[in-house]
């Protein structure tokens, strides 16, 4: 049988496992919760396979929400992912929300086995014990971790599998480095992590990456030096494979995963330069776990609904003896790799202090010293190394058990049963002095299912020979308790279709807006208008343009509105603060909704013959004022003070707009009886946008400026006018 051959046999079991965790969804009688998975990551998706089946293949601009949103520079829409667009494009005539929602989660599976098999893949090299890959890859795939909240926040899964399949591309071109397909395929890896969508993933990845890189530099210096041999796999014996030349072909592949990952990268720096994410406040990203959700490494499930630190007791029992063994591992058959064993539990224990954010001295040395650990919340999100970690020392402590004798073994088992023993009894402890009972919240359950899961691993320990058998129970063992506690952490009790169907304030939207827009007030999931074609100016994107974001922060609603061109209100309040009609409402478990069209006229587009140039703080406060006339004069930023004077036109009619979008980027406009001035579009300014010239000499193209702090502005001339 071939090595390929065994590969996609390894590969379709880790599917198989896959599967059966997520056989519910799979069979189409559960699915994810509500959340962002399906009010955020689906509209994405919904979108961008509109856009395919216009012929769009690259949608630029997103319409539906935040008044105009750069959907490509949004990493987390992940247009040039390949996975999800390889997926995408199988099942591109299925263009029903259902069935999207459908093959979404059949993405996620397939990531959760992607996962286990890359991991499987890396320490199979480093171990040569397929006991080992396998406790690695399952203990990986199925993880509280990944298993947790990444599946729902699609981007975090889709960037987090790389990792394994990187280190062992790097790890394969370092002992075959006149191989540039190891290097180039290191490359691809790493930049279709990038593309995933997660930058905050990807900023772990990458530090993890490097850090991997400094080990094998390490270990070609060593081996240069007089150190271990090479192995079997390694082209040349060193030194002729000097550690400068290696540190060449890590530099190389750093710079191919720039140039691979370019056409997402520099829109995306762009979009963020200009975005809230610009500038962020340590009180704001300093969060993390507190000291004691530690304890879910043994009792998951206790103190928050996710549990990324488990992977459970028998893959922290492997873990721990792993990084006991340090020695033994020393002497073992893949001693060529013993000077990389230490990244797995170092990777591990610097993640965990990170994960503990400002409750750490850690995360505050890295926010002030660490490039990019300043930009992102949420570092409990490091837990996704601490997993990877404890993974990878898992199978080293598989590979070393057999080598272990039987008193080892037997004094291994009693620790085990002993420390779950001591930790549950220190942990109820704890539990009870902070007024709360043990029978709350599961708690003796928990308890009892560690003890039991650790009387079953010692009393494997304990038999007299060790044989493969027991090496796999024990990893059934782990799995089985994987299943148990992670199976239904993101099960929700209704089926697909119950999750697609559109509320009924959504489809009066729909038959009310003309070309106005809606302001929804936490009534529909943010996201909505992606699925149902209507442009909203709210969004659920953690990066918006931060001019935009401006008029959202203690700014006055009517005049948010008329900047925006809403037309329609969707709210809880019964009567508005401006002339309206109430055209719907509808009663809901806790309190109804209300649908509102505005009387007077916000409109989209319109022509102002007066401009003032101000800063943005300047601008933000006359745009509040209700003193300042929106209709009559443009607030211009300094950097465009040359359109200041802009015609010395009478006083004349106001002319007739016409408006179409014929494509989500693309608007037709017509203005007759146009005295000229500044033409205002509510819709918002990035550079990029550009206008089709009227003008018989294209070397003269109308500008498109930014005016009244975000939104569009054409310096047009008079005369009647379409483009």
């Amino acid at each position: 049988m071939t090595s390929g051959r065994v590969t996609v046999r390894i590969f379709a079991l880790y599917c198989l496992l896959a599967a059966l965790f997520y056989a519910p969804f799979l069979l189409g009688v559960r699915t994810f919760p509500d959340g962002d998975f399906s009010h955020h990551f689906l509209p994405f998706s919904l979108f961008q396979q509109s856009e395919w089946l216009a012929g769009r293949w690259l949608p630029v601009w997103n319409p539906y929400t935040y008044g105009g949103h750069p959907f490509l520079a949004d990493i987390q829409a992940g247009v040039f992912y390949p996975v999800g667009d390889l997926l995408l494009l199988l099942t591109l005539p299925f263009s029903s929300p259902a069935a999207r929602l459908y093959f979404l989660q059949i993405e996620a599976a397939l990531h959760i086995a992607l996962a286990g098999f890359f991991i499987h893949l890396l320490l199979l090299r480093l171990t040569r014990s397929s006991q080992a890959a396998y406790a690695a890859g399952a203990f990986f795939a199925l993880s509280g971790y990944l298993t947790g909240y990444p599946p729902l926040q699609l981007a975090i899964l889709r960037t987090a599998i790389w990792l394994p399949l990187i280190l062992w591309l790097l790890l394969a071109g370092t002992d075959r480095p006149t191989r540039w397909r190891w290097w180039v395929g290191a490359s691809l890896a790493w930049a279709t992590a990038f593309l995933a969508g997660h930058p905050q993933t990807f900023l772990h990845l990458s530090y993890a990456v490097i850090g991997w890189m400094g080990f094998l530099l390490f270990r070609d210096f060593t081996r240069g030096r007089g150190g271990a041999d090479w192995g079997e796999d390694s082209d040349t014996p060193p030194p002729s494979h000097s550690s400068l030349r290696l540190a060449f072909r890590f530099l190389c592949v750093g710079l191919l995963t720039l140039a691979f990952s370019a056409a997402q990268l520099l829109p995306s720096l762009e979009f963020t330069r200009l975005s809230v994410r610009a500038s962020l406040e340590y009180a704001f990203v300093s969060g993390g776990f507190p000291i004691r959700d530690t304890w879910q490494m043994l009792f998951p499930g206790l103190l928050t609904q996710f549990s990324p630190l488990f992977i459970g007791l028998p893959g922290l029992f492997l873990a721990l003896l792993g990084l006991s063994h340090l020695r033994p591992l020393h002497n073992s058959q893949f001693a060529i790799h013993h000077s990389l064993f230490l990244f797995s539990p170092l990777l591990a224990l610097l993640a965990l202090l990170l994960s503990y954010g400002e409750h750490s001295f850690l995360y505050p040395l890295f926010y002030r010293y660490a490039p990019g650990w300043n930009l992102f919340r949420g570092q409990e999100r490091a837990a996704y190394l601490v997993a990877f970690g404890l993974c990878g020392l898992a199978g080293y402590g598989m590979a070393a058990l057999p080598q272990l004798s039987p008193r080892a073994r037997r004094v291994a088992g009693i620790l085990l049963v002993a420390g779950v023993g001591a930790g549950g009894l220190i942990f109820g402890i704890s539990w009870q002095a902070t007024g709360r009972s043990l029978a709350e919240q599961g708690v003796w359950s928990a308890l009892a299912l560690a003890g039991l899961v650790a009387l079953a691993g010692g009393w494997l320990l304990w038999q007299k020979e060790w044989e493969d058998r027991q090496g796999w129970a024990l990893i059934g063992l782990g799995v089985g308790v994987l299943f148990w506690v992670n199976g239904g952490t993101n099960v929700s009790d209704f089926g697909p279709a119950r999750k697609t169907i559109l509320a009924p304030e959504v489809t009066a939207v729909q038959a009310a807006v003309e070309s106005g827009r809606v302001y929804n007030e936490y009534r529909v999931y943010e996201d909505y208008g992606m699925s149902v074609e209507v442009e909203d100016v709210w969004g659920s994107s953690p990066l918006r343009l931060a001019r935009f974001a401006a008029l959202f922060d203690n700014f006055p609603l009517d005049r948010m509105w008329r900047l925006l061109g809403v037309q329609t209100v969707l709210t809880w309040r019964h009567g508005l603060f401006v002339p309206s009609e109430l055209l719907a409402e509808f009663p809901q478990a806790t309190d109804t909704t209300f649908l509102h069209r505005l009387t007077d006229t916000n409109p989209r587009i319109w022509l102002v013959q007066e401009a003032q140039i101000v800063d943005d703080t300047a601008a933000l406060a006359l745009l509040a004022d209700h003193n300042f006339d929106l209709s009559q004069t443009a607030l211009l930023p300094p950097e465009f003070s040359q359109w200041a004077s802009l015609t010395d036109t009478p006083p004349s009619p106001h002319p007739t707009i016409y408006f179409s979008q014929i494509a989500p980027n693309r608007k037709r406009i017509s203005v007759v009886d146009n005295p000229g001035g500044l033409l205002l579009i509510a819709e918002n300014w990035m550079p990029g946008w550009r206008v089709d010239s009227p003008f018989p000499t294209p070397q003269s193209p109308i500008p498109v400026l930014r005016a009244h702090l975000t939104l569009l502005a054409l310096p047009i001339p008079a005369g009647n006018l379409t483009f």
